[in-house]
């Protein structure tokens, strides 16, 4: 078992689709860090501002987790290299390991790039509460409060975070319809178009809203966020053990 979780770890990050997500969505946020005076002239807030509302990226935040590892399972279902998976271990362990790698893998993608982006922000911008042409930026928000609180570490921890349970989500999302629609474009495609589908439908209940956890401001509760991101991560994940033991039984 300890060999195939680590055997399975390194295929979910050592693949070409890993490192073009990963390169693509670092590429994304930095290029719009850029479109913000970096010379340490506007709150680093601002330039998050300039990152995660103004870059496009969020509407499209979705497809870049399951590039990684979604889609592995069809091909592993396809082969038939999944019955001898089953021989060596019950669906219930290889439902957890290709949980845990896919969500890992796709987690990562996106957190990495944001700690990238962020560090941006607070070295070339001005950290703490925002004053002068920013003065108000933060008005009607908890950001002073945890400023004031915690300091500065705890928004970038919590954007960080809220970041890779976003990647977690929408990798796993990739997962659960690989393993129900074993079709590499299903498994890449479908969760976008769930995303999207949330988005709209979700649109003024924003503690249900996956683009606005994944932002975690619209709250004003980082950690509400973040705890909606982990139901969503359980949910998928029972979708998931669900597929992989019906697969299980009907060979």
């Amino acid at each position: 078992m300890k060999g195939f979780f680590l055997q399975d770890l390194k295929r979910s990050f050592l693949n070409k689709g890993f490192f073009a997500g990963l390169l693509v969505v670092t590429w994304i946020l930095v290029s719009a860090a850029f479109h913000a005076p970096l010379n340490r002239s506007r709150s680093s807030y601002f330039i998050m501002m300039e990152v995660f509302a103004a870059s496009g990226f969020t509407p499209f935040a979705a497809i870049f987790p399951g590039l990684a590892y979604a889609s592995a399972f069809c091909e592993e279902y396809s082969s038939g290299y999944i019955k001898m998976i089953y021989s060596r271990m019950l669906p219930r362990k290889f439902a957890l390991t290709r949980i845990v790698t896919v969500a890992l893998s796709g987690g990562t993608m996106l957190a990495v790039p944001f700690i990238i982006v962020l560090g941006i922000a607070y070295c070339f911008g001005i950290p703490g509460i925002p004053t002068g042409s920013d003065e108000g930026l933060m008005a009607g928000t908890t950001l002073i409060f945890y400023i004031e609180h915690y300091g500065e570490w705890y928004i970038f921890l919590w954007k960080v975070i809220l970041g890779f349970l976003f990647g977690c989500i929408w990798a796993l999302a990739g997962l659960a319809f690989a393993v129900w629609l074993p079709n590499k474009y299903v498994a890449l495609i479908a969760p976008f178009v769930l995303y999207e589908a949330m988005w709209l439908a979700l649109g003024k209940i924003s503690v249900l809203n996956p683009i606005y956890l994944m932002r975690g401001d619209d709250l004003n509760n980082y950690p509400l966020s973040g705890f909606m991101e982990c139901v969503y991560i359980l949910l998928i994940s029972l979708v998931v053990m669900w597929g992989l033991k019906r697969r299980y039984r009907n060979g």
